[in-house]
């Protein structure tokens, strides 16, 4: 109680109202983007996404069966030009707290095969085991890696192989493909 005599509730100090209020400028370029920059929108269990990488375009997509990079609309990165389903991507989770990528039409996840020398990835099971568990980490020039167990590490998920549009399973230590996970649905 000794302090109160330094506390004051008055201020002998005159209040300064400015004269004028100013304005800043507009911003120079109003014209918006057609999609709002989705890089940010990191995946969740319950949200379906078109996840795509901003560099080529490409989508991860299943055609015919077959796991895909396909491209999409330039004008709409919400729309593939092939179908628009094959490419919605339901994020699930399992108790352990690993997401998995259940696609919307087929029901199968997102993985990679057992081909230890070069891993590619597939969608071709209905559950959600090891080899279809991802984890993901904010990429330093924006957007998300999706990284795959390997062993007692983490491998990335990097768009290589034939004609660069395969998805391959990265080698040690490489930085991995910044996707974006354009979110079209999420529960609740």
């Amino acid at each position: 109680m000794e302090n109160l005599d330094i506390i004051s509730t008055i201020s002998d100090d005159p209040i300064l109202t400015p004269t004028h209020t100013s304005l800043p400028d507009p911003y120079p370029d109003a014209e918006l983007p057609p999609y709002p920059a989705p890089a940010a929108v990191p995946p969740h269990k319950g949200a379906t996404f078109i996840i795509r990488d901003p560099q080529s375009g490409l989508l991860i997509t299943l055609k015919d069966g077959k796991l895909v990079l396909a491209p999409g609309d330039k004008d709409n990165a919400f729309v593939n030009r092939d179908d628009g389903r094959g490419s919605h991507w339901r994020c699930v989770e399992n108790k352990d707290r690993w997401l998995g990528f259940k696609n919307a039409v087929s029901g199968d996840f997102l993985g990679h095969d057992d081909n230890k020398l070069e891993w590619r990835f597939v969608a071709r099971v209905k559950e959600h085991r090891q080899w279809e568990f991802f984890c993901v980490r904010q990429h330093p020039g924006g957007g998300h890696e999706l990284l795959v167990k390997h062993w007692d590490g983490f491998r990335a998920m990097v768009i290589g192989g034939m004609d660069g549009r395969e998805l391959v399973v990265g080698e040690e230590g490489c930085v991995g493909t910044a996707w974006e996970f354009l979110r079209i649905y999420s529960e609740g």
